[in-house]
């Protein structure tokens, strides 16, 4: 097997945003993220520029040099961006508008805020919009999915959820979420019925060291990557695989260490 990767990577550990391919034994270019700290998300927007969130807010990166574009540092607590095909981008977190709560604002082009919409809760990581129109939002022990005004339309639950990081709506209808701190991938119907769980302690060599699963990768051949976040700190790189891939039917095909250069990573992007 030697297909390899080209990734954008979130090393949470010790705060740097990274260029890296899995044959090369070191990244391409480091960002030190002090000025933008807790970086979550990431969003590739087109051939040239990535777009990250982090604590603050958002900025645009420069793929081949990791230099940054732009920034829009203007809030606390985001967990997560996306822009939309029309240029408007979305800003999800705890308390953004003032009033507490769970929050997803509709930013335009010109970065005004032009939507809020708020819920009660204290806790929220990624969201990811679906072909559906509706909003996949990760609030810890389950994943809801709600309209754009953030009313419930349904909840996805499994047991095991702990910090469930990212969920994403497959083609046939499916929705596939990271489990967090329950450490396996899992899989739901159009129905919303957990059909498959995989990856967790047991189902994979004892080396993974399956900690906390947060990004994933889905590939053009059904195959996953997903990042096997090992804690925080900045000494965390010899424990466990940080990358795995698996196939299509959920089995561990190869994994990944970084050594000395990523200590827990927790965002991918493949670029």
């Amino acid at each position: 097997m030697d297909t390899h990767y080209r990734l954008i990577a979130i090393d949470e550990g010790r705060q740097q945003l990274m260029l890296v391919h899995t044959n090369l034994p070191h990244p391409v270019w480091v960002l030190d993220l002090a000025d933008y700290p807790l970086a979550r998300d990431l969003q590739r927007l087109d051939g040239q520029r990535v777009l990250v969130g982090f604590a603050r807010g958002f900025f645009e990166l420069d793929i081949a040099s990791g230099h940054v574009l732009a920034a829009c540092d203007r809030w606390h607590n985001v967990t997560a961006v996306q822009r939309r095909a029309d240029g408007c981008t979305l800003v999800t977190g705890i308390d953004l508008d003032g009033s507490g709560g769970v929050n997803v604002l509709t930013l335009d082009r010109d970065l005004a805020v032009v939507h809020c919409a708020r819920r009660d809760g204290d806790y929220v990581r990624l969201m990811r919009t679906t072909p559906q129109d509706s909003y996949l939002l990760c609030t810890n022990d389950h994943i809801l999915e709600t309209t754009p005004d953030l009313a419930t339309l349904r909840s996805f639950e499994a047991a095991g959820f702990e910090h469930a990081w990212k969920a994403e709506r497959l083609a046939d209808g499916a929705t596939l979420v990271s489990a967090g701190y329950g450490a396996f991938m899992a899989r739901f119907n159009a129905d919303g019925i957990c059909v498959k769980l995989f990856g967790d302690e047991g189902t994979v060599p004892a080396e993974v060291a399956p900690f906390f699963y947060a990004s994933f990768e889905r590939l053009d051949n059904g195959r996953l990557l997903v990042a096997n976040w090992q804690g925080h700190g900045p000494d965390n790189g010899r424990k466990g695989r940080q990358l795995l891939e698996f196939n299509g039917d959920g089995g561990l095909l190869r994994s990944w260490s970084f050594g000395g250069h990523i200590s827990s990573l927790q965002g991918i992007l493949l670029v």
